[in-house]
């Protein structure tokens, strides 16, 4: 390692006031959950990674693509195609070769109690708020605390759930209907300033840093605006209507609310299907989304395509063809995925997993 030691790694760290070498040790036990690799992801792994943590675990179905490199910092060009996680174990095994690394695949409801139980403290930094609302869930039913971010072009937040005080208002208290994918925007839709993923990213690792170093730490919700520099913060009281009343240990939630559909079991991947399922492929992104080429290489493989954006599922009435085979599409397969529960029980489709980055990634 160069003459590298783990003394002089961490030396300028344990002279913080409030670290040292207790909170060093306090710091090598822990377990930490890292729920996206992306934006946030990347920069709040990247320095939690060199705190000295007894573990980081990275969680992410996705494979890298050329329009991540801006802001999704443990990425280059020669990765694109490669899985996240992968190429992030990589990176961060170089950066801090004391640090044990483990990976998974997208976070979902079968594997999600298990891996909340299992650490300190979760991060969450994906654009997918089924995801957000189900490891939020998680972290409220086993007691840990969770970081939860999002960026939106310009802006940023951060939110600190801290389910291991009670009582502690959650996201539902907030939110008792849970919002659709999509209704905001995502990266993909709207944009993000890479610059502002960086910032975000490592304000929720400082933050989750305090918190293993059992240092106070702000809760509530912190908004940040590029714009002007200002920044807000929001703070919930606990609604003694909530689900979250009680909630500590209680996973039955998980047990009906997030069984398998048969319309869920529909989602395939291209290869599995044959010319007849895949006859009209759907497209929900939003024109902004598309790229030249896109339609082309579906209907080079004898498809024909419709466009319907999401942003307008719900409003615009839809002609579906008993005789066909539907295949929805959008760009990473969670917008399709919810529109397939919503479609007439008649109509004959399917949602293809991962969307287009997949096909991006192995065409």
């Amino acid at each position: 390692m160069g003459g590298v030691s783990p003394q002089s790694y961490y030396e300028r760290q344990l002279r913080v006031s409030g670290w040292g070498s207790e909170g060093q040790k306090r710091l090598e036990k822990a377990r930490v959950l890292m729920v996206g690799i992306g934006g946030l992801g990347c920069p709040a792994a990247s320095a939690l990674a060199r705190t000295g943590l007894g573990g980081l675990i990275l969680a992410d179905f996705d494979r890298v693509e050329a329009s991540n490199l801006p802001r999704q910092t443990l990425f280059t060009p020669a990765d694109c195609g490669e899985l996240k996680v992968e190429v992030a174990r990589r990176e961060l095994s170089l950066a801090n070769p004391w640090l044990h690394l483990e990976t998974t695949s997208r976070v979902d409801a079968q594997q999600v109690k298990a891996l909340v139980e299992n650490v300190d403290l979760v991060l969450e930094g994906t654009d997918n708020l089924e995801t957000k609302f189900l490891v939020h869930d998680a972290c409220r039913s086993v007691g840990k605390p969770l970081i939860l971010g999002a960026l939106y072009q310009w802006e940023f937040l951060t939110t600190v759930f801290r389910f291991d005080q009670s009582p502690s208002p959650c996201w539902r208290c907030l939110y008792p209907e849970q919002p659709l994918d999509g209704c905001v925007g995502g990266c993909a839709d709207v944009g993000v300033a890479g610059a502002l993923a960086g910032l975000a990213g490592n304000h929720m690792a400082l933050t989750a840093t305090r918190l293993l170093l059992g240092l106070e730490s702000a809760t509530g919700t912190l908004l940040y605006d590029a714009t002007d520099g200002t920044t807000r913060t929001l703070k919930w009281q606990h609604r003694p209507d909530c689900s979250c009343a009680g909630a500590k240990g209680d996973w039955s939630w998980l047990a009906s609310g997030f069984e398998p559909s048969p319309r869920e079991l529909t989602s395939v991947s291209w290869d599995s299907l044959t010319a007849s399922q895949r006859a009209v492929v759907v497209d929900l992104r939003e024109k902004s989304e598309i790229r030249e080429g896109d339609w082309n290489w579906f209907e080079q493989r004898g498809s024909r395509v419709l466009h319907r954006p999401w942003s307008q599922w719900s409003n615009v009435s839809q002609t579906w063809e008993p005789e066909f085979n539907y295949l929805l599409v959008c760009e990473k397969g969670w917008r399709s995925e919810k529109a397939l529960q919503a479609l007439p029980s008649g109509v004959t489709a399917r949602s293809l997993l991962g969307g287009f980055q997949r096909i991006r990634a192995f065409s």
